[in-house]
Order: structure tokens, then sequence, then C-alpha cells
């Protein structure tokens, strides 16, 4: 059988770095909401959760490239070339975030931050080697109690760990075939978080941060990008993204979340379901049609320098908007400029010079 098309994309989409500002916005905004100095109103679980709902944007939208990645390496060079995938990959992700982990590490060493109190428990460790072997072997994800320094690398390990397993399945299997366990994911993700709720079996942590229980985001996103021809000859479909997409979308998300307030196993069987559904929405919306209202809006210049920023920017917010301190650069609002220099730096420092090189290696 012959191997699925890749989407007839751009090479990039403005909007898409756009919607990654609003992500990291909701993840801000998330940690933000409780840090010393901001308003009292803002301190409430709807709030403080947004940055659940700012990553499972993130966890769709890769899913979505990295599979559109791989799909046009396949209409050009017949396979995947999976050393060179590795390697663009590292260079966007690793620099970054080593130097983040060796900054946080220095700052503990010399007595400045604190690696050893974990969230969880509310204790504190004899070392924070643990912590840091989790961090570099992206494993965080599996770590039920964490520091808070460290604490938002959970979803970088998730996402690494589908850049190990997703490239491979296509690889083996075929893109036709990886449809089939793309599906797979998206059924048995939401079975595995039900059943884990329903028994108690571990820290409730467990099921928003392990890869099994949310690969169903990120399932999403590769079948939007290797459905994504297909999609385009069914009518009701191409019908529902153009305007309906953004307000059912937003309307999917805020039901899907909203459902872990009503009655919380339903959020974790079928609520994070429709929230994935809706973010798809809101993504194919968004690369269909460049020219809406909607892409426009997220193609103003500050919000896709905002895009490029983003993983500067996530790293970076995590030491600033902190919940657990009252020191100057933690209080509101001085801490949200503070983690936009310091991502700044990073970005034009540290990420800058690696995908430069990165983008001088073959395609």
């Amino acid at each position: 059988m012959d191997p699925i098309k890749a989407p007839k994309l751009p090479a990039h989409i403005p909007s898409l770095d756009g919607l990654r500002a609003v992500s990291i916005a909701l993840v801000l905004f998330g940690h933000m909401a409780a840090t010393n100095g901001a308003p009292l109103w803002l301190d409430r679980p709807m709030f403080t959760s947004l940055g659940n709902v700012g990553v499972r944007f993130f966890f769709i939208v890769s899913g979505f490239l990295i599979t559109t990645l791989m799909l046009r390496d396949i209409e050009k060079h017949g396979q995947i070339r999976l050393k060179l995938f590795y390697l663009r990959r590292s260079l966007r992700i690793l620099p970054a975030a080593l130097v983040y982990i060796g900054i946080m590490w220095g700052l503990y060493l010399a007595g400045i931050i604190d690696l050893t109190y974990h969230l969880t428990t509310r204790t504190h460790t004899d070392s924070a080697l643990p912590d840091l072997a989790h961090v570099l072997t992206f494993t965080a994800n599996y770590q039920h109690d964490y520091n808070w320094y460290f604490n938002h690398l959970w979803s970088l390990s998730v996402e690494e760990q589908f850049y190990l397993l997703w490239p491979f399945t296509m690889f083996l299997l075929g893109t036709r075939r990886a449809v089939w366990a793309g599906l797979l994911m998206l059924f048995l993700a939401p079975c595995f978080r039900f059943w884990m709720f329903a028994h108690g079996d571990g820290p409730e942590i467990r099921l928003s941060r392990e890869f099994q229980a949310v690969a169903d985001a990120l399932a999403t996103g590769c079948l939007a990008a290797m459905l994504h021809n297909k999609m385009s000859e069914w009518r009701w479909f191409i019908i529902l993204t153009r305007w309906p997409a953004i307000p059912i979308g937003l309307a999917c998300v805020a039901v899907g979340y909203g459902l872990a307030y009503v009655y919380r196993p339903s959020a974790y069987l079928v609520g994070q379901t429709i929230a994935n559904i809706g973010i798809a929405l809101v993504l194919q919306h968004l690369v269909r049609h460049p020219d809406s209202a909607a892409s426009k809006i997220l193609n103003v210049r500050p919000l896709v320098a905002m895009g490029v920023l983003s993983y500067s920017l996530y790293l970076w917010q995590q030491p600033f908007l902190n919940f657990q301190s009252l020191h100057w650069v933690a209080s509101y609002p001085q801490n949200i400029l503070l983690a936009f220099g310091a991502a700044l730096l990073s970005q034009r420092l540290v990420e800058r010079p690696f995908l430069k090189l990165k983008d001088r290696i073959a395609h």
C-alpha cells in the first residue's frame, strides 16, 4: 500500500506560533495565580489548573507537527531518517534544557534554592540526586514526589518519550498501520486513567503525567496529521472546520476540564478526550484557514514572538512563578517580567545558536 501523504501545508504556519503563545500564556497564568502578591481571587483551582490546559495544547500541536515532518520525510526520501530526526530533535530540545537544569543544580549546591523539599509529601529528602537523575533521563513524569524547580519537566519527559516511540512505530509499521496504533492509544489512555482512578492505584497525579495516561493527546495530534488529507474529502468536516470550529472547540475544552469539578471520574474517562477533540478542531481550523479572523489574531507579531520564545519561557518561568516563595523575585508582578527576561536570554544565547546549527543539517 502507498504511504499516507503529508498534509499539504506551508513549512511554517505563523498561527501555530500564536497558538503556542496562548498555550504558554495558560501555563504562566496557572502558575502565577498562586504566587505571592497575585490577586487573591486568582488562587482558585479553576485558574491554577489552566497550566494543564496549556500543556494539552502543546502535546496535540507537537503530535501534529512531528507526524507531518515524518510524513514529509517519507515522501521525499522514501523512509523516516531516524538518525537525522533524533539529531535535529536533540539540538532543538537538549541545549536549553541542560543549561536550565545545570543552573538550578548550581544554585542548589550554592545553597540558594532547595531541591530536596518535595511538594506531594511536604518533606525534605536526604539528597536531590534522584530528582536530577529523573530529569536527566527524561523520566520525571514517573516521579510522583517532586521539587518545584524540576516539577514542570514532567511534560518535557513526555515529549521525549513520544519522540522515542512514535517515529519507531511509523518506521516499523508503516504509515497506514501506524494510524491503527494511534487509534489504539486514543482508546487505551482514557481507559487507563479511569481504571487507575477507580482502583485508587497510586497517587492521582499519575493520571495526568504518566505517558500511558496522556498518550491520547499526542495521538490526537498524530492522527490529525495522518488523516488530514482524507478528512479534506469529508464535506461535513470541511464545514465544521470553518467558523464553527473555534467556538465548538473552545466549548469542548471548557466542558472537558469542567467535568473535573462536577464528577471527577468522568473527567478522566471522557473529559480529557472531549478537550482533545476541541483542541484538534481549533488546530484544524488554523491550518486549513490561514486567512480567518482567528488565524490573523494569532499571527500578530507579539503573539508570534511569544510563541517563538515559548520553549525557553516554559523552562524559565518555574523559578520565578514559585508559589512556595515569598522572595521578591518570585512575587507578582515582577516575577512575570523576570521570567520573560530569563527566557529571552536563554533563547538568544542558547536556543538560537543551536537552532542555526540544526537548520544547517540537511533536511
